[in-house]
């Protein structure tokens, strides 16, 4: 199988340079079998593996973070052609439900397993997100696939705060390692509450439709970690062809920083405040004047209603191991 690496050149300076040397290194064993793209602009890794769908007996290997990830399974999405994952971003949150330690930490372990096929091929699920203003037409620009965790709610107003950390000193490992962590205690002395309803068939039997109309947050779960970490999702499945949702209440401030190191952990499930559920797609819309704003694997959404919907089996994903 030939092997086509989309790597973002934005990636974190020292494992950018490790994947570096790691790909010269096999890839001089296997000249003429691979090749590498750096990307150059925003949206370069998802142009690059949408050209790749046109080619038979291929793997693209997203290199980079959760973004990047991103980029490519929604240009893959659907399609025959397999993706596997280097992480080399800051908080590499998908690869976590999908890797051991040891391909996370070591991308070069990660580079030479795909040059020596040591990897096994499946199909995986999607959650198909889809977002609409108020008078009922879609917005092409807030939707997509998702491949890990969507959310509306405190956690998108938390990264937004993380991303701007990041932008305000590019070169700090502390500030990267930190952003969403200090983002998110930061934010809980601001809003912690956003209007709006979901629907869902749930798998518990409880109603539909949500009786309450303010919530902290609402996580819809591919897989189960993001935020640098955070589980919103401990028991999700990536290939189940299910969603797992996390609905938290409106809650007070001490409540909120007691919640927040259970959600860190993925111990919140089964706390009063904490609403956990499977579905097979879920609704939500806004019951105020403001807009939902989400993020679908970190990207940036917003709609006044969101469908999400699994789709199984919609990406063929490549995963370490024989």
């Amino acid at each position: 199988m030939k092997k086509l690496f989309i790597v973002n050149s934005r990636a974190e300076s020292k494992s950018l340079a490790r994947f570096k040397a790691a790909y010269f290194d096999y890839s001089a064993e296997h000249e003429g079998e691979t090749r590498v793209v750096y990307t150059e602009f925003a949206g370069h890794a998802s142009e690059a593996a949408r050209k790749a769908t046109d080619e038979d007996d291929l793997l693209v290997v997203a290199c980079g973070g959760d973004g990047t990830i991103h980029e490519v399974a929604n240009a893959l999405a659907e399609s025959n052609t397999p993706m596997a994952c280097i992480p080399l971003g800051t908080g590499n949150d998908f690869t976590r439900s999908i890797m051991d330690e040891n391909h996370r930490s070591n991308c070069e372990v990660c580079v030479g397993d795909i040059f020596n096929d040591r990897i096994t091929v499946k199909n995986a699920d999607l959650i198909k997100v889809t977002s609409y203003d108020r008078r009922g037409s879609k917005i092409d620009a807030s939707s997509a696939w998702c491949l890990n965790v969507a959310s509306i709610g405190f956690d998108t107003e938390v990264q937004l705060c993380a991303k701007g950390k990041v932008l305000a000193h590019p070169n700090s490992s502390i500030v990267r390692s930190t952003a969403y962590l200090t983002s998110a205690v930061g934010c809980l002395f601001g809003n912690r509450s956003f209007d709006f309803k979901f629907k869902a068939k749930r798998n518990d039997g409880k109603p539909e439709e949500s009786e309450k109309s303010k919530f902290t947050l609402l996580a819809v779960c591919n897989a189960s970690f993001y935020g640098d970490g955070f589980c919103p999702a401990p028991k999700a499945k990536i290939d189940d062809g299910l969603i797992n949702c996390c609905a938290i209440d409106a809650v007070s401030l001490p409540r909120s920083l007691y919640l927040i190191t259970k959600y860190m952990k993925g111990t919140h499930e089964g706390y009063e405040e904490v609403d956990s559920f499977v579905t097979d797609a879920i609704t939500a819309e806004a019951t105020g004047s403001r807009d939902l704003n989400g993020n679908y694997d970190g990207e940036d959404f917003s709609g006044h209603k969101v469908t999400f919907e699994c789709c199984p089996g919609a990406i063929k994903l490549a995963v370490y191991g024989k």
